[in-house]
């Protein structure tokens, strides 16, 4: 049925695919609704299954979905698999025109969406979608869930012509000046409303089925320049050429890559950067190569506030941390196919490095900013991370405090033992599903990537896999997918009726949890 109008969808596509372990989870059955919307699956086998449907005007959703979480049915004696109700949601859409000071259509101006949404129990904004504009200036994103969104445009304005810094001598020298200045504009980023703030933007609330209109006026302005002296000798411009990556810290920290502005080399080691809008930038240089791939300029970044021309050098600038490390098993061996993640929790970045055959890793190749991080062990195949140390850089829990640029040596000692912890979901001594389950561990502040999270089935049973043994506290929320359960402040009042467990090394936990 229609979520917003309760009306039956009739021709929509129905399947089911089991998700029981021990059974071959790529068999999917589809079925097509009736008239009336009803469908049905006969000679299923007891277990569950993933039930998911999609229609015109409805993208494929998964029952009581809660990304990446939905409610499998259970199907067996005395259990009740035949009175569903799958509401369907209908697709939402954000449609408009992109304009300049004259009313005139802007083409192949990048739109770009953004949702406010609880990523990794935070609440954040992040980008989630994006568009072009065809040659009447208009978009179109389609396909869109109920939300709070922000939107987003940016070109570069077709005549423009963003010449070096301006500078006069003769009088001809200024009105040719004069007349270039008048080409040298740039677009700001801009966003739906007129700001160019991401923090004053205008934000749109869409509802299910929701179709609405968002126009963007583009006004150019004057570009601004910045030259960058890069530190990198003459040997390392001839050998590898570099340019930085010029970024505008949006929506608190997230970093939006600019893509309009020219740059172009001025004198050896020194880049200059045209067509930059006031604003709030982030400049990393990578690393150069000199010939024969002798060592060149270090790399390094900068944050600026831009209002006028300026000109920065590498030496105003820090350096990235070097981080490298290794992780091997107690018997000495090295983990298999496993990766180490590294996770800023505040500005949502992300750096993976693969572990060798030797157990060791490192983040060399990426451009990593002191700060603090969340480390976490990968597709290690049933180890976990037992200890965690660290040279140049602090930690707690599985927290790495990287407060200066410079080495940082990381070394752990994985285990195997992994655990399994399962349950059922009660409210009124009955199962309940749907709920959002949630292991929490001590110190949750610096225990991120310990958290394990389910939703509940028809049935009212969970499964949270691969858990690190320990002392931990499982926690029931109805409706809680909007909380930040990461926050230790706001899971404070659930922990304090919440199921405390102390889960063994390889052991299997059967326990009840109830639904706050």
């Amino acid at each position: 049925m229609n979520s917003l109008t309760g009306q039956a969808i009739p021709g929509a596509s129905v399947a089911v695919a089991p998700t029981s372990e021990g059974t071959d989870r790529d068999i999917t059955k589809s079925v097509t609704t009736g008239a009336d919307g009803r469908f049905s699956f006969s000679g299923l086998i007891q277990g569950k299954y993933s039930l998911m449907a999609a229609a015109r005007g409805f993208s494929l959703q998964y029952f009581e979905h809660h990304d990446p979480f939905a409610t499998a049915i259970a199907v067996g004696p005395d259990l009740d698999a035949e009175h569903l109700v799958f509401r369907l949601q209908p697709d939402a859409s954000i449609e408009g025109q992109v304009t300049d000071e004259n009313n005139d259509p802007v083409q192949n101006a990048q739109v770009r969406l953004f949702q406010t949404t609880t990523d990794e129990g935070q609440q954040k904004t992040v980008p989630v979608n994006q568009a072009q504009t065809d040659d009447q200036g208009e978009y179109h994103i389609g396909h869109l869930a109920p939300g709070t969104y922000y939107l987003s445009a940016t070109a570069r304005p077709w005549y423009a012509q963003n010449f070096g810094p301006r500078r006069t001598a003769t009088d001809a020298d200024a009105r040719a000046a004069q007349d270039a200045a008048a080409l040298d504009v740039t677009y700001p980023l801009t966003f739906y409303g007129g700001s160019f703030d991401s923090a004053s933007a205008t934000p749109l609330t869409l509802t299910a089925g929701e179709r609405t209109t968002a126009d963007i006026t583009l006004r150019a302005v004057p570009s601004l320049h910045l030259r960058i002296h890069t530190g990198a000798n003459e040997s390392s411009v001839l050998g590898r050429m570099v340019f930085p990556r010029i970024s505008q810290r949006i929506f608190q920290d997230y970093l939006d890559s600019v893509f309009n502005a020219p740059d172009s080399w001025v004198a050896p080691g020194v880049i200059e950067i045209s067509g930059l809008a006031p604003g709030h930038y982030v400049v990393e240089m990578p690393p150069s190569t000199g010939l024969n791939d002798k060592p060149g300029g270090r790399a390094w970044y900068r944050e600026i506030d831009l209002s006028g021309d300026a000109e920065i050098t590498a030496s105003d600038g820090p350096s990235f941390a070097i981080i490298s490390g290794s992780i091997l098993s107690t018997d000495g061996r090295a983990p298999i196919h496993a990766s180490i993640r590294l996770t800023n929790p505040d500005t949502g970045e992300t750096f993976r490095s693969d572990i060798n055959e030797r157990g060791q890793f490192d983040f060399n190749a990426d451009d990593v900013r002191p700060g603090r991080y969340l480390f976490a062990l990968e597709g290690a195949n049933g180890l976990f991370l037992q200890r965690l140390s660290a040279t140049g850089a602090k930690v707690a829990g599985r927290t790495i405090e990287i407060a200066n640029a410079g080495n940082v040596r990381i070394s752990g000692i994985a285990s195997r033992g992994a655990a399994l912890v399962q349950g059922t979901a009660l409210r009124n001594d009955q199962p309940y599903a749907g709920a959002m389950i949630v292991l929490v561990p001590q110190d949750p502040a610096n225990n991120g990537p310990l958290f394990r999270r389910d939703q509940s089935d028809s049935d009212g049973t969970f499964s949270l896999p691969n858990v690190v043994p320990g002392q931990y506290t499982v926690i029931a929320i109805a409706n809680g997918w909007d909380l930040e359960w990461a926050n230790p402040a706001v899971l404070q009042p659930y922990l304090r009726q919440g199921e405390h467990v102390d889960v063994p090394i390889d052991g299997r936990l059967q326990i009840k949890v109830q639904v706050q």
